[in-house]
């Protein structure tokens, strides 16, 4: 999803309720969209599951916030599961590169879920909170989900 300012979309909704929004589908590596009976099967046979998500940034923090080193403005994710994932509540999300947490100029966060278990990835939709002043703008990029074990 291209870096852009969101304008008239209200910041802590999901992404998929903006106008242009959706869920995250997923495809293999063929391009071949995974249907969610398969993705259910990976799961089912699987003990661990990986992912990344990089959020591009303008003028807007992702995860930390260095002025209040608070996570007032971290991004909520939701699973495929339907669970809420957020800072507060799950252990497992880190952040590899946190370069949008000064909120000054163009810059990328890259978040990685290392879930101990695999029913909560892949995530399905994200809720930014730091947009909507005229100077800010964010993008991002899902990345793909690995099952493991």
């Amino acid at each position: 999803v291209k870096l852009a300012a969101w304008k008239g979309e209200k910041h802590g909704t999901w992404y998929s309720k903006f106008r242009k929004g959706k869920q995250f589908s997923y495809s293999g590596s063929d391009g071949v969209p995974v249907h969610i009976v398969q993705l259910n099967f990976l799961k089912l046979l699987s003990a661990t599951a990986k992912q990344t998500f990089t959020y591009h940034c303008l003028n807007s923090a992702a995860w930390l916030h260095t002025t209040t080193y608070g996570h007032e403005h971290a991004l909520r994710f939701r699973g495929s599961n339907g669970e809420e994932l957020t800072h507060e509540n799950t252990h497992y999300i880190s952040a590899l590169y946190d370069g949008c947490q000064t909120r000054s100029g163009q810059e990328r966060t890259v978040l990685e879920f290392d879930a101990p278990l695999s029913n909560t990835l892949p995530i399905i939709d994200v809720a930014v909170s730091d947009f909507g002043n005229g100077n800010q703008k964010f993008g991002f990029q899902v990345g793909p989900v690995c099952f493991n074990g």
